[in-house]
């Protein structure tokens, strides 16, 4: 692959072959919302351009620690924290540090990238073009990025960070000391680590920290299309469930997820009946309301809102809802429901239509057969009630069905032959 020209992404399909196309190997990922985005530490970029260099970033990340810790921030449950887990703690709730976020799980970053750039969309005139996104790939390669130890972990920040004269050049001379203008060059060994203390949000993201540097090159990476972008959110919350509440389950990071300039985005018909399926009762079905408002012709809202009234015994609406399943969808399944629900309100003859009509769509299930029985016998049609059971029993002899069989034989005095069924019901428990 031409690492000059990365490859376009406009689905979720496609990021899958990306990634497949990657090789063996473990690579981490990360995702930003502006291809122009370099994989870099965020402290790097506070400092001004024109003094952005080595030293100034090791030292902006010394004060971070020692300010937090002169705050009372460098212990945790009785415990001192390591200048790692202090800028950790720091990174988590949105302090710049020299740690860069990636990801283990390559979808993760793609929802990352697929994001708005609040930023771009802040400080640029030209709004009506926004970015593309971009999805970085590095390998894990034990030779290149050491792994965090425990003992590792105890160690200073400059430790991560050595800064080593590259040439001196002289300066300034007194009657003691000569003065020089030091030129440094970076160590570049990368390091990774996984913190111990896993919250519920490194956990959901599958976060890991990589640093040792303020910025470095990606081994491959792809652009993600700003106009495909909503499209593959969508793809990615119902193939892997991957969405902003399950990323951010945390009240931390629930909360950063509506600040002030993030604007307001209307919620999907998706986001609706995700809603619906997670409560009950009559807030479910408020937000099945909202989803069917978004979207009137999908027979499968109308289902799940027709089923939740059916629960809460609202048969009358329930049956509303599943003649608007009927009318779009027209299938079996939508006869069945809507049958068994007129059967609840002893419609029989209704549910019998219902009935007939399932099997004339699936002629070779036994179910049809005996709901239609169940009715005809509350008809008092005893006989065409065992015709039916007869069918059933032909297809699938289930005890349930030999005991309503009984029942009709017992209706029209087979005693001999009721006791029988329901005896061979017994056995089939």
């Amino acid at each position: 692959m031409d690492k000059s020209e990365p490859i376009r992404i406009s689905s979720l399909s496609k990021f899958v072959e990306w990634i497949n196309q990657l090789g063996s190997g473990t690579c981490l990922f990360r995702g930003v919302t502006n291809k122009e985005y370099k994989i870099q530490a965020s402290s790097y970029r506070r400092l001004k351009e024109n003094v952005r260099d080595s030293e100034k970033f090791l030292q902006i990340n010394r004060d971070l620690i020692t300010n937090a810790r002169l705050r009372g921030h460098g212990e945790k449950d009785g415990r001192k924290l390591e200048d790692l887990e202090i800028l950790a703690q720091l990174q988590h709730f949105g302090a710049a540090t020299c740690l860069i976020d990636f990801t283990r799980n390559a979808q993760v970053a793609l929802y990352f990238a697929c994001q708005r750039d609040h930023k771009w969309e802040k400080n640029s005139q030209d709004s009506e073009n926004p970015p593309d996104g971009k999805v970085y790939a590095v390998r894990n390669d034990p030779l290149k990025i050491k792994k965090v130890t425990p003992d590792l972990l105890n160690k200073k920040i400059d430790y991560f960070f050595p800064l080593k004269p590259k040439k001196v050049t002289p300066g300034l001379r007194t009657g003691k000391i000569d003065y020089f203008f030091p030129h440094y060059e970076r160590n570049h060994q990368l390091y990774f680590w996984e913190p111990g203390y896993q919250n519920n949000r490194i956990i959901a993201q599958q976060s890991v920290f990589v640093f040792g540097t303020y910025e470095f090159d990606k081994n491959e990476a792809c652009i993600i299309e700003e106009s495909c972008k909503k499209d593959i959110l969508i793809e990615l919350e119902r193939v892997s469930g991957i969405n902003e509440a399950m990323l951010f389950p945390d009240f931390d990071g629930f909360a950063r997820l509506y600040r002030e300039e993030i604007p307001y985005t209307e919620p999907s018909v998706w986001d609706y009946f995700m809603r619906a399926n997670q409560v009950d009762g009559e807030e479910a079905i408020l937000n099945y309301d909202r989803a069917i408002e978004l979207d009137s012709n999908n027979s499968k809202l109308y289902f799940w809102r027709g089923s939740m009234k059916e629960k809460l015994k609202q048969y009358e609406d329930a049956i509303d809802d599943f003649n608007k399943v009927v009318e779009i969808d027209s299938s079996a399944y939508s006869y069945e429901v809507r049958g068994k629900v007129l059967f609840e309100l002893k419609r029989y003859r209704e549910a019998i239509d219902d009935f007939s009509r399932m099997i004339e769509l699936i002629p070779d299930d036994p179910f049809g057969y005996c709901q239609r029985g169940e009715a005809k016998y509350e008809l008092g049609q005893y006989q065409e009630a065992i015709d039916d059971f007869n069918t059933a029993l032909q297809i699938d002899p289930d005890s349930y069905t030999y005991f309503f069989r009984g029942i009709a034989k017992e209706a029209l005095g087979d005693i001999e032959g009721a006791e029988e069924d329901i005896q061979k019901a017994g056995t089939l428990l």
